[in-house]
């Protein structure tokens, strides 16, 4: 993917990390992993530790099991340990979890990971019948704090916790959050020091558009690290390949549109300028169409997800730079407007169909022909080969489509708006 200050980052690492004794963390942490069994880092705390120890703000996605929970902690104790936890001003860390369950657990694995430390470590849930001696640790100050969202409101409204000595925030799992209230959790941030006045890391399991609105509204200029494994079960899927010249691509796809009459589609390009190109060549002919360039500012670029999403652009174009952005529940219809040179790539953007069905039309033509072998043997099946005929059907004009939008006031039929499972913002932009 392409890279840069505040864009998703390239997996540049062996697929299983490295040896935790070659990344940057405190000596005792390493000798405290190696004693209790950890030797090799995931791809997720291999890429992600080297920059929050820079202290960059972070979003990671990655799936469970991609062993965020011992990076958050190991990114918490690398900076307690350094300042060897010394400061009057407590907690310096607050961990924010879904779960009383989790926060426990949490704090079980960072006690043991801080052996030697000298730091005072804690779990909070504010679930059940709290204790006596729960409130007076809190009163008197911990280290690092691990929480819930009601755990911290509570402690917030007893005056139990200050929070002007707050060094890093972690959110773990935040989408479950946002789905339990927006609202509640921003009213809570809010309290909290400023992003510019501490380091923010944000991790989700599942990538929601509310919840990555949030996120970049509580970090500072965010490095973004998504790790996908993109579709290997393709069943449900229709997979389609029809093979055509370079010059008759695009009256075909203008056919592909009108048949599936006008629908909400994801085409994807290989490269950035005729991506561009073809969002213009649709957009002039009166189809709203946006680009996802994976360079536009995270607001902006998040705007034209939720645009897509809501259903007010019945096309998307992007390229694989741009992949890993798109997470969208209800989309059924791609098409591959060129073959991608890797097969992986087949697989991320195929991995853009959240639901159990959808369908996938692949254009082959005499440069795609060289990659379609590769990723037939990928995804372990032929696609099926689709004839254009009769022609008059399938190659579609573009005088022809202005001709049908003007029959129709220059607008296509819409497809239906996704239902929603949870609030979106109504910002609304320019297409």
């Amino acid at each position: 993917m392409e890279s840069g200050a505040g864009e998703a980052r390239t997996l540049s690492v062996p697929l299983n990390g490295r040896a935790f004794t070659q990344l940057p963390l405190h000596p005792r942490l390493k000798e405290n992993l190696d004693r209790h069994g950890f030797k090799r880092s995931t791809i997720l705390q291999d890429l992600a530790l080297s920059e929050a120890l820079k202290g960059k703000d972070l979003i990671l996605k990655a799936r469970r099991g991609s062993g965020k929970g011992i990076f958050l902690i190991l990114a918490a104790l690398d900076r307690l340990a350094r300042t060897n936890g010394h400061n009057e001003n407590k907690p310096q860390i607050l961990v924010l979890t879904p779960s009383g369950a989790r926060a426990k657990l949490l704090s079980s694995w960072a006690r043991n990971l801080a052996e030697g430390l000298d730091l005072e470590i804690e779990a909070f849930s504010g679930e059940g019948e709290i204790t006596e001696e729960e409130l007076r640790k809190l009163e008197k100050g911990v280290d690092l704090l691990f929480t819930t969202l009601d755990g911290l409101n509570r402690a917030l409204k007893w005056g139990l916790l200050k929070t002007f000595g707050l060094k890093i925030l972690i959110v773990d799992e935040l989408e479950k959050m946002v789905a339990r209230s927006v609202t509640f959790i921003r009213n809570l941030l809010s309290k909290l020091p400023p992003p510019d006045r501490r380091q923010t890391l944000i991790l989700m399991e599942e990538l929601t558009y509310p919840a990555l609105e949030l996120a970049y509204e509580f970090t500072n200029e965010p490095e973004e690290i998504y790790i996908e494994e993109g579709r290997r079960d393709f069943t449900g899927i229709t997979l389609s390949l029809i093979h055509v010249s370079e010059t008759e691509k695009f009256s075909l796809l203008l056919g592909i549109l009108k048949k599936k009459n006008w629908p909400r589609t994801l085409i994807f390009t290989n490269e950035k300028l005729s991506a561009q190109k073809l969002t213009d060549d649709l957009k002039a002919l009166g189809l709203k169409a946006v680009f996802l360039k994976a360079e536009l500012p995270p607001p902006l670029r998040l705007n034209f997800l939720k645009i897509f999403a809501r259903g007010e652009a019945q096309i998307m174009v992007a390229t694989d730079a741009g992949t890993r952005f798109i997470q969208d529940e209800n989309l059924d219809f791609i098409i591959n407007y060129d073959l991608p040179e890797l097969p992986s790539d087949f697989c991320q953007r195929a991995g853009r169909i959240k639901k159990s069905e959808g369908e996938i039309i692949s254009l082959c033509d005499e440069t795609g022909a060289f990659f379609l072998e590769a990723i037939e043997e990928t995804i372990g099946q032929k696609m099926n080969v689709i004839f254009p005929e009769p022609e008059e059907e399938w190659f579609v004009s573009p005088v022809e489509v202005r001709e049908i939008l003007g029959r129709t006031s220059r607008k296509p039929p819409r497809a239906a708006k996704p239902r929603r499972s949870s609030p979106r913002s109504q910002t609304k932009s320019r297409i």
